[in-house]
C-alpha cells in the first residue's frame, strides 16, 4: 500500500455513516489526505460540496420528507467509502462501477473535471440506485413516481446539477495550455454528463432492483450487469486527454447542463 493509503483505508473503513454530518466528517478527513496529484481529489471535494448543499437545502426546509433524503445520502456515501476501501484493501476487488477511478488516480493527461465526473458516473449511476432500494426496503415502501420521496429525490438532482456548474472555476485547476487549448474545453468535457438524466436512469435502475428483490439470483445478476456497464462508462470517461476526440457530438459546449446526455444506462 503506497504513501498515505492506509491513512485513507482507516478513513474509508471506519464503519457505515448515519447523517449528514459524518458523511461531511468523512469527506473532511479524505480531503486532508489528498492533493491536487491524486485524481480521487476531485470527485471527494464535489461530493462534500453536494453534501453541504443538501445540508443546506434540510435546513431550509426544501424537502417534504427530509429523513428519506438523509437515508439514501447515508446510503450512497456508503458504497463509496466501501469502494475505496476495498480497493486500497486489495486493487480491482471493489465494484467495476469505481475501478476505472480508483486505477487511474495518478495517471498523468487527465484533467481535474474527467476524475470529477468518473466518480459522479460511477455514484449516481451505480450507488445511488443500490441506496434507493437500501432505503426503501428498510422503510417498506416502493418507489413510486410522483410521491413525496420522488418529488424530493428530483429536488436532489437539481441541487446535484447546480453543485457541479459551481464547482467549474475549481475543476478548472490544473488544465494547462498543453492539455487544453481553449478555455472551452472544460464545456466540452462537460457535454458528455447530464445530472438530471443519469439521475432519471437511477429512479428506473431502482424501480427494476426493487421489483427484482423477490428473487435474489436474478437480482445479484442485473446489479452486476449494471455495476459493469457503470464500469465500462468510467473506463471511457479516463482516457488522456485530447481535445480532437472530445468534440461535442450533437449540441455546442454552451448548452445548458440539463440538456447534455447521460452516460447513465438506458432502461
Amino acid at each position: 500500500m503506497a504513501g498515505n493509503d492506509s491513512t485513507l483505508l482507516a478513513i474509508a473503513a471506519s464503519g457505515s455513516v448515519r447523517n449528514y454530518a459524518e458523511i461531511a466528517s468523512r469527506l473532511r478527513a479524505l480531503e486532508a489526505e489528498l492533493d491536487a496529484r491524486d485524481g480521487l481529489v476531485w470527485f471527494n471535494r464535489w461530493y462534500a460540496a453536494l453534501t453541504a448543499a443538501l445540508i443546506d437545502g434540510a435546513r431550509r426546509h426544501r424537502f417534504v420528507e427530509p429523513s428519506f433524503v438523509e437515508r439514501v445520502a447515508c446510503h450512497a456515501a456508503d458504497r463509496y467509502f466501501a469502494a475505496l476501501s476495498a480497493h486500497l484493501t486489495d486493487p480491482g476487488s471493489g465494484p467495476s462501477a469505481w475501478e476505472p477511478l480508483l486505477q487511474a488516480r495518478n495517471v498523468p493527461g487527465l484533467l481535474p473535471v474527467q476524475h470529477a465526473i468518473a466518480g459522479l458516473n460511477a455514484h449516481v449511476n451505480h450507488d445511488l440506485p443500490v441506496a434507493l432500494v437500501s432505503t426503501f426496503t428498510e422503510l417498506d415502501e416502493a418507489p413510486v413516481r410522483a410521491s413525496p420521496a420522488h418529488v424530493d429525490y428530483c429536488r436532489v438532482g437539481s441541487i446535484l446539477d447546480r453543485v457541479l456548474c459551481d464547482a467549474a472555476a475549481w475543476l478548472s485547476a490544473g488544465v494547462s495550455d498543453e492539455l487544453v487549448s481553449d478555455e472551452l474545453q472544460l464545456e466540452t468535457v462537460l457535454t458528455i454528463w447530464s445530472s438530471k438524466h443519469a439521475c432519471e436512469a437511477a429512479w428506473a435502475a431502482a424501480e427494476v432492483g426493487w421489483a427484482l428483490r423477490v428473487s435474489p439470483l436474478i437480482s445479484r445478476h442485473h446489479l452486476e450487469a449494471l455495476d459493469r456497464l457503470v464500469g465500462l462508462a468510467g473506463r471511457s470517461l479516463l482516457r488522456p486527454w485530447h481535445a480532437d476526440a472530445w468534440q461535442p457530438a450533437a449540441q455546442p459546449p454552451s448548452a445548458h447542463l440539463e440538456h447534455r446526455p447521460s452516460l447513465a444506462p438506458s432502461r
